[in-house]
């Protein structure tokens, strides 16, 4: 049995970063960028009005000046001529500045006279004029390799022209369930039945955090049925089994993956919950057995699934960071194992709830925090410092 953080580092050593892949700007939101995205163009890329108004020589841009409009030019258009003193062009905002104007008179601080216009007394000062690469510049890194995109991201590549955006490809990752007892939402257990509920949360949580998850049909408990089941798993980045993990006289995963030549990188961490994890990896394909429980499952993709996926996708952001927070309750002293406890924080305070039996989903659902308790810590009494992860 190994710690959790050697269990953690030994499970993303495992892992690489996938390679990249081009996809549509329609579908890149939520993909992790591959390299750097430069500008091609300046924006915007001619000077252009702010606003509806007038363009003209600023230093007409006076009191009761009287101008002659010798034309008009809106967005999307252009002026085929130049500004010349005593002169103006209508022009509405987005159009490029005609040649030979050097501000924009708005349009309610002018009086128009058929094809002239008088400035008023008290005129606004400002040229209102968006200047060439304003915004960003020709050659500029606007986003970054490993950045997940967001939509104002993605609008931003749109504004510089990419249809298609380098990104990393998703992992796939195969979740399989085992066990007699189980059966899948919309079928109808039998006395000795459950329906499992641990394939679907974790695949919310994979695809959550930026892989594609792909739910199998259920192993029975015997290894004929479970080396049919990775046979359907492969291939694939990473294959998720749920329960069959423990010693039990029907826990037959470690000896499959030993049978598949999976080469194991560890078994059992001393943690709490989810004790009975393993790891390993089959060529490109690396392999881990969460517990059967619900609540050790899900904790257990959360401490070590979720910072793989993030390894796979080359980003940082789906490392768990541990904060601070101060308990509103005491709690007893740790044993042996490092327990992640359920709790529920809300401005800076953070309550663990009474009830951490691995088995019960209805807790988990209402916590957002894991609370961390290291092995034989003292108990701690409420008011104390506590550290914690965040729950997606």
């Amino acid at each position: 049995m190994i710690s959790f953080e050697q269990a953690l580092s030994e499970l993303l050593s495992l892992a690489k970063q996938l390679e990249s892949e081009m996809a549509s700007i329609e579908d890149a939101s939520g993909r992790i960028l591959a390299s750097d995205a430069i500008a091609t163009h300046n924006q915007p890329p001619f000077d252009a009005s702010a606003m509806d108004g007038y363009a003209l020589q600023k230093s007409d841009k006076l009191p009761n000046k009287k101008l002659s409009v010798i034309g008009r030019v809106a967005a999307g258009g252009l002026f085929d001529g130049s500004v010349n003193k005593n002169q103006a062009v209508r022009i509405f905002t987005g159009a490029p500045l005609p040649a030979g104007a050097d501000s924009v008179l708005i349009q309610e601080d002018a009086e128009v006279n058929e094809d002239n216009i008088v400035i008023n007394d008290n005129i606004d000062a400002n040229d209102y004029i968006r200047k060439k690469g304003d915004d960003y510049k020709k050659g500029e890194v606007l986003l970054q390799r490993g950045k997940t995109l967001k939509s104002f991201d993605i609008a931003l590549l749109a504004s510089m022209n990419f249809p298609m955006v380098n990104v990393i490809r998703r992992p796939l990752v195969s979740i399989i369930s085992t066990g007699d007892e189980l059966v899948y939402p919309g079928n109808l257990p039998t006395n000795n039945q459950i329906v499992a509920s641990n394939t679907f949360g974790l695949n919310s949580l994979v695809n959550k955090w930026g892989a594609n998850g792909h739910i199998l049909p259920i192993s029975r408990d015997n290894k004929s049925s479970i080396n049919k089941a990775l046979d359907l798993a492969v291939p694939a980045d990473l294959v998720i089994t749920i329960g069959g993990a423990s010693v039990g006289d029907h826990d037959y995963i470690k000896d499959v993956f030993r049978d598949k030549n999976i080469t194991t990188s560890f078994y059992k961490v001393a943690m709490k919950p989810g004790k009975p994890i393993l790891a390993g990896k089959n060529k490109d394909t690396i392999f881990i057995g969460l517990p059967g429980n619900p609540v050790s499952a899900l904790v257990c993709a959360h401490l070590f699934i979720k910072p793989l996926i993030g390894k796979m996708l080359g980003t940082n952001e789906l490392a768990n960071i541990e904060k601070q927070a101060i308990l509103l309750n005491d709690l007893p002293a740790n044993g042996e194992r490092k327990h992640f406890m359920r709790g529920f924080k809300k401005d800076g305070f953070i309550e663990i709830f009474s009830k951490q039996d691995s088995s019960l989903l209805s807790i988990l659902q209402k916590a957002n925090s894991l609370v961390i308790r290291a092995p034989n810590e003292p108990a701690l009494k409420k008011g104390n410092q506590i550290g914690y992860f965040e729950l997606d």
